[in-house]
C-alpha cells in the first residue's frame, strides 16, 4: 500500500516509516508545515495516517480535502487527544478511525491489515481497463498494449483521481481541488484539461455527465 503518513514528531514519524517499510509498504511522510492538500497532490495514496497535532487544530481542512478527492480511502487518526468531542468530530468529517498515543506498532499494523482488504481486492498492482489499456497502482503509470504513456504532471493527477473513482462520478469541485489545490477552478479550464487527456487516450474511458461532473468507465468487460 502507498500511506501517506502527517507527524510532526521526526523520530515517531522514522519509526513508523521503518516499520511499515518492512511490511511492504510505501510510505511517504510530511509535517505540519507543508502545504497538506499538496502532499495529497504528491500521490495517490492507499491510505493516510494523520497526527492531529500536526497542526494547530483538528485539520478539518485536510480531512475535508483528502474525503472529496478520495471518498473510498481511509483515514487513520493518529491523536494524544483525550476529547472524545475532538475524536467525534474527526470521524464525522470522514475520518475512519483512530489509535491514541502512545501505541504499539502492531496495533497500527492490525488496523492497516483489516483496511487493505477492502482498498484493491486485487494482487497485482495492475488494473485491467480495456484488453489494451492497463494501470499501475505501484507506480501510477498507465499502459498500452504493455508500452508506458507519457503524460504531464497535471495529467497525471487527473488520471489518478480518475483510477481512484472508477465508474463513479467526479465532480469539478474535486478536479480543481487536485489540480490546482483550490475547489473553485474555472470550468472552461477544467474541461481544456478533460480534453487534453482525452486526446491522449485511444479509447473513449472518459464519460461527461450534465450537471454530474465526469466519469472513467472501464471497458474491460465490454
Amino acid at each position: 500500500m502507498r500511506i501517506l503518513l502527517l507527524e510532526n514528531t521526526y523520530s515517531l514519524a522514522l519509526s513508523i516509516t521503518n516499520f511499515l517499510t518492512t511490511l511492504g509498504h510505501d510510505v511517504n511522510h510530511f509535517d505540519g508545515r507543508v502545504d497538506f492538500l499538496e502532499m495529497i497532490r504528491s500521490g495517490p495514496y492507499d491510505l493516510f495516517l494523520l497526527d492531529l497535532n500536526a497542526s494547530n487544530d483538528i485539520s478539518t481542512d485536510c480531512i475535508k480535502g483528502i474525503v472529496k478527492i478520495f471518498p473510498q480511502n481511509p483515514i487513520i487518526l493518529l491523536s494524544t487527544t483525550h476529547d472524545l468531542n475532538v475524536i467525534e468530530t474527526a470521524l464525522e468529517l470522514g475520518c475512519s478511525d483512530y489509535i491514541k498515543k502512545p501505541f504499539e506498532f502492531k496495533e497500527l499494523e492490525l488496523k492497516i491489515r483489516q483496511f487493505n482488504k477492502n482498498i484493491f481486492p486485487i494482487k497485482s498492482s495492475l488494473i485491467s481497463l480495456s484488453q489494451n489499456y492497463a494501470y499501475d497502482t505501484d507506480t501510477s503509470s498507465l499502459y498500452y498494449k504493455g508500452l508506458i504513456q507519457a503524460f504531464t504532471k497535471k495529467e497525471k493527477t487527473l488520471l489518478a483521481l480518475f483510477m481512484l473513482n472508477r465508474n463513479k462520478f467526479i465532480t469539478e469541485e474535486q478536479i480543481s481541488l487536485a489540480l490546482w489545490n483550490n475547489p473553485f477552478g474555472e470550468s472552461a479550464t477544467i474541461r481544456s484539461h478533460i480534453s487534453r487527456l482525452r486526446k491522449k487516450l485511444k479509447e473513449n474511458f472518459i464519460q461527461t455527465y450534465r450537471q454530474e461532473g465526469y466519469m472513467w468507465e472501464d471497458r474491460a468487460h465490454l
